[in-house]
């Protein structure tokens, strides 16, 4: 479970059209004996200014259509610049992909194309699958089926990937049964791992309840006057004469009016507030994005502890809400405040 400190008091994804590598002639099956292979020595002038060109392309890892490569090269003849990308694709520096009804083009690294060349023909297939999962990873039963190779062999290829850390095997909270694989170079998409509330593929409740407390607390906190604003509090009245108090009277029929900012108060904090307090001020070590605060506003928006006021831009607890998880030295100070104690 990460790992959330209280605080003190006052203080890549997968595009929409995944593109489907196809290519045109598979990868040398394995090394060159020099065991250093130099691919680019390998092509043709016309073919290395080609690559250059497109691996120095922005942004990085651009896909080209065979309309953008004619211009970027300047070869109008067709068949020319077909020969040009099959020079490049049997040495493994340009892979072709299928978006829609359209074929394009896209330059590799040239460590990365070594590293293919280095495979064997089986290895190839899987990797490229694995490859085009992008941060959603793929099934190994899915790898089976698209590669169409005996469970036996793509077991022998994922084997052989992972202990070269080419690849790695992933959990995914959707599908806890199944054997995932992506890059190892890739983090998994939100998706497949759940996100920060997920730890081991399963919902980290104490995680989420311990930042729904301090959430709350910072809150509650920004929402109502500090002790430095002791002439704000109201002073205790008498239940029976609704006048100041006389010393006579039993503690309980004393009322206490609630502190509160005047109606017009406008520095309640703001979701992107909220969001650096908890960034900043150490409680946990977990990247949190905006839309994870959002989250946990949100929950504490239908607990009733807290809720939005200027159009949604700014939130302010509840009063009378409470931290059900805090101890009584923990809440002790926050308590304090909440029922005025220091202003008797």
């Amino acid at each position: 479970m990460p790992s959330v400190k209280a605080p003190k008091a006052g203080s890549s994804a997968r595009a929409a059209s995944q593109p489907y590598t196809m290519p045109l002639s598979p990868p040398a099956s394995s090394a060159s004996s020099s065991g250093s292979m130099h691919l680019l020595e390998n092509l043709s002038q016309p073919a290395q200014t080609m690559y250059n060109k497109m691996m120095n392309s922005v942004p990085e890892g651009h896909i080209y259509t065979q309309t953008e490569l004619t211009e970027l090269v300047g070869i109008s003849d067709p068949l020319r610049l077909m020969g040009l990308i099959q020079e490049n694709m049997n040495m493994g520096l340009v892979k072709m992909l299928q978006q829609g009804d359209d074929l394009c083009y896209q330059a590799i690294k040239k460590e990365d194309a070594e590293k293919i060349q280095a495979m064997t023909k089986d290895e190839a297939m899987v990797y490229s699958y694995i490859e085009s999962s992008g941060t959603e990873g793929i099934w190994t039963k899915t790898i089976k089926a698209k590669t169409n190779l005996h469970q036996s062999v793509v077991q022998r290829c994922l084997k052989s990937l992972e202990s070269k850390r080419y690849i790695k095997n992933i959990k995914s909270v959707k599908y806890p049964t199944r054997k995932i694989y992506m890059l190892a170079s890739l983090q998994p998409s939100i998706d497949v791992t759940g996100g920060p509330w997920f730890t081991d593929s399963e919902l980290d409740t104490e995680f989420i309840s311990s930042l729904l407390s301090i959430v709350f607390r910072y809150v509650m906190s920004e929402s109502i006057p500090t002790e430095d604003d002791k002439a704000l509090v109201p002073p205790p009245r008498s239940k029976k004469t609704n006048r100041k108090f006389t010393k006579n009277e039993k503690k309980e029929e004393i009322v206490y009016d609630q502190l509160s900012y005047p109606a017009n108060y406008s520095a309640y904090p703001s979701q992107t507030q909220i969001h650096e307090f908890v960034q900043t001020s150490g409680i946990t070590t977990v990247e949190l994005a905006q839309s994870d605060i959002k989250a946990l506003l949100d929950v504490l928006i239908y607990d009733g502890k807290i809720e939005t006021i200027d159009h949604g831009m700014t939130y302010r607890a509840i009063l009378g809400a409470t931290a059900d998880d805090r101890t009584s030295a923990e809440a002790s100070e926050y308590d304090s405040i909440w029922s005025y104690g220091p202003f008797l």
